[in-house]
C-alpha cells in the first residue's frame, strides 16, 4: 500500500482502550489494547501490548492545548503531555502511561486500578472547562482518596498547576487561589523547622536541602499562587502540612511544596522537571549541577 508521504499523520486512541495489571510479588504484568487510526489515509489497525515489569506504572494526565495550539495551527490537537513529565518519571526507573482528559468515569476507574500512582503536571489551562483537566483531576482525586482508606498505597502528585488542582479538588471545585508574580523566574525554598519530620523529606540528603535553601535553583512559572492564610481561611491545615515556602517577583510568600497528612499526595509549586529536561532559548531556566541534583 502506497501512503502520501506529503500527509501529516496523526495517531489518536479511539472507542476502546482497556488496560489490566496483574501483580505478584515482584513484577507488574500490564496488558493493553487500543484501536489505532491514522488520520488522512484509510490505514486501521489494531494493536496489543503485552509486557512484565518490574517498574511502578505511573499515569500523567493530559490536560487542554491553550498553551500550543500556536505551534500546531493547521492540526486539531485536544490534549497533550509535555515530554518532560514522561522523562522525568522514567528517569526515576517508572513507567509512564497517558491519562486522556474528556472521558467517563470508568475510563479513570479503569487506568487507577492498573497504575501504581498519577502525575498532575503542569500547564496553562483552566479548572472550569467542562470535562477537562480539573474534572478528569477530580474524578481521579475521589478514586485515590477511596483506594488509600481501602488500606491500598496509591499516591498523587501535582507540579505546578497540578499543586493547584491538589487544592482545587480538595475542596471540590472551590476557586483560592491568588495572583502573584513568578513567571519564569527561580527561587528557594524556606523550610518549616520540623522538615525533617516529613514524608518527603525526612529521608532527604541534609546536603540537598541546604542548597535548596540557599540558591535560588528551583524554576517557576506560575501566575498563580497558594499563600499560608489561605490553608489557614479555608480550614486546609488539618489535612494538609506546608513543606516550604517562596517568594515572587514582589516578595509575596506563597507556598511551594505541601503534603497530605493522611495519604500519600504531594505537591510543588516549582518544577523539577524542567532542569534536567527543558532547555529555552532564553536560558531562564537554571542547569547548574546543583539545579539538576
Amino acid at each position: 500500500m502506497q501512503i502520501d508521504r506529503t500527509c501529516t499523520f496523526l495517531f489518536e486512541y479511539i472507542r476502546h482502550y482497556s488496560c489490566k495489571l496483574m501483580s505478584n510479588t515482584k513484577s507488574y504484568r500490564m496488558f493493553c489494547i487500543s484501536q489505532l487510526k491514522v488520520h488522512h489515509s484509510m490505514f486501521y489497525t489494531t494493536y496489543f501490548y503485552l509486557a512484565t515489569t518490574d517498574a511502578p506504572i505511573i499515569g500523567i494526565l493530559s490536560q487542554e492545548t491553550f498553551s500550543v495550539n500556536d505551534f500546531f495551527p493547521q492540526q486539531e490537537f485536544h490534549s497533550f503531555i509535555a515530554a518532560s513529565y514522561v522523562k522525568f518519571v522514567e528517569s526515576a526507573g517508572a513507567r509512564a502511561v497517558p491519562i486522556m482528559i474528556g472521558r467517563e468515569k470508568e475510563y479513570y476507574e479503569d487506568l487507577v486500578n492498573c497504575t501504581n500512582g498519577i502525575l498532575f503536571p503542569g500547564g496553562a489551562t483552566y479548572f472550569n472547562q467542562s470535562n477537562g483537566y480539573a474534572d478528569a483531576g477530580q474524578i481521579i482525586y475521589n478514586l485515590a482518596v477511596n483506594i488509600n482508606n481501602e488500606g491500598h498505597y496509591y499516591p498523587l502528585w501535582g507540579t505546578c498547576l497540578g499543586m493547584e488542582l491538589l487544592i482545587y479538588v480538595a475542596l471540590n471545585g472551590r476557586e483560592v487561589r491568588s495572583d502573584c508574580s513568578a513567571k519564569r523566574i527561580s527561587t528557594s525554598l524556606n523550610f518549616k523547622t520540623d522538615i525533617e519530620t516529613s514524608k518527603l523529606f525526612r529521608n532527604a540528603p541534609s546536603g540537598m536541602l541546604d542548597k535548596l535553601s540557599r540558591s535560588k535553583i528551583v524554576y517557576n512559572s506560575n501566575i498563580f499562587c497558594l499563600p499560608e492564610e489561605t490553608f489557614e481561611q479555608n480550614g486546609l491545615l488539618k489535612d494538609w502540612r506546608i513543606l516550604a515556602t517562596s517568594k515572587d517577583r514582589n516578595n509575596f510568600e506563597f507556598v511551594s511544596v505541601f503534603e497530605s497528612r493522611k495519604y500519600p499526595f504531594y505537591g510543588v509549586q516549582f518544577h523539577p522537571e524542567k532542569a534536567n529536561f527543558e532547555f529555552r532559548e532564553q536560558g531562564d531556566i537554571p542547569h547548574s549541577l546543583d539545579a539538576i541534583t
